[in-house]
């Protein structure tokens, strides 16, 4: 997909999205923590919204059906290809995303865990007294998990902006995260595996924990 997209290793990435757009903080984390130069990979803080009413320039029109950008994996032959494009190669024991097994672990072991899990979904749908938004989906949580609703760390009025750091910090501390940062580390969940990764871009931008001690649980709440 890299490759398809004309993007380098070198090159620095920018990530934005419109006013409510709920799903950019996954693109951002995905690029930062499977392959991309994390230095390289910029979070804007403002949508693109922002940008259209701040004068920016702007590119318009439908893409040609041909056009290169526009393409789905499924018909690029990947499997078949050697990508040109290097991924960052990421230490052995640097984990990103954890599977349902080693959630099982955190559950069953409860107090003396080693991680907490970090539920990024509404009150109401953790504590099952709002619906979930698919169909025959149980509400609830998992056992021991905490509750900071991603929306919480967001500015109420721009969702493709943060709030204050010191905020962030003092929502995610009232939540029962310690401060300190050698106490446990922090997986983050949700309903799909996409609006965890605001709470994993807040934890470590507001300095409650490093980027290695945060990881996604990428099956969420549906799994």
């Amino acid at each position: 997909a890299m490759d398809q997209m004309g993007i380098l290793p070198s090159d620095t990435l920018f990530v934005y999205a419109t006013n409510h757009c709920a799903f950019y903080h996954r693109a951002y984390w995905t690029l930062r923590s499977c392959g991309h130069d994390p230095a390289l990979v910029k979070l804007v803080q403002g949508s693109l919204d922002e940008w259209k009413e701040c004068g920016g320039e702007l590119e318009e029109g439908q893409l040609a059906e041909e056009d290169e950008r526009l393409f789905r994996m499924s018909d690029l032959g990947w499997e078949e290809k050697t990508p040109t494009y290097q991924v960052v190669v990421m230490s052995d024991n640097e984990d990103v995303v954890v599977d349902m097994d080693q959630v099982l672990d955190i559950v069953n072991q409860k107090d003396t865990a080693d991680a907490v899990i970090v539920d990024a979904r509404s009150a109401g749908r953790f504590v099952g007294t709002a619906p979930e938004p698919r169909p025959g989906l149980r509400g609830g949580h998992m056992p021991g998990a905490l509750n900071v609703p991603f929306t919480d760390l967001l500015d109420a009025d721009d969702k493709t902006k943060f709030r204050p750091m010191d905020e962030v910090r003092d929502i995610f501390i009232k939540a029962g995260i310690s401060p300190d940062a050698s106490n446990r580390k922090v997986v983050c969940s949700c309903g799909s595996g996409v609006t965890a990764a605001a709470l994993a871009i807040g934890l470590e931008e507001c300095g409650l924990r490093n980027k290695e001690d945060i990881t996604i649980f990428d099956g969420s709440w549906i799994e």
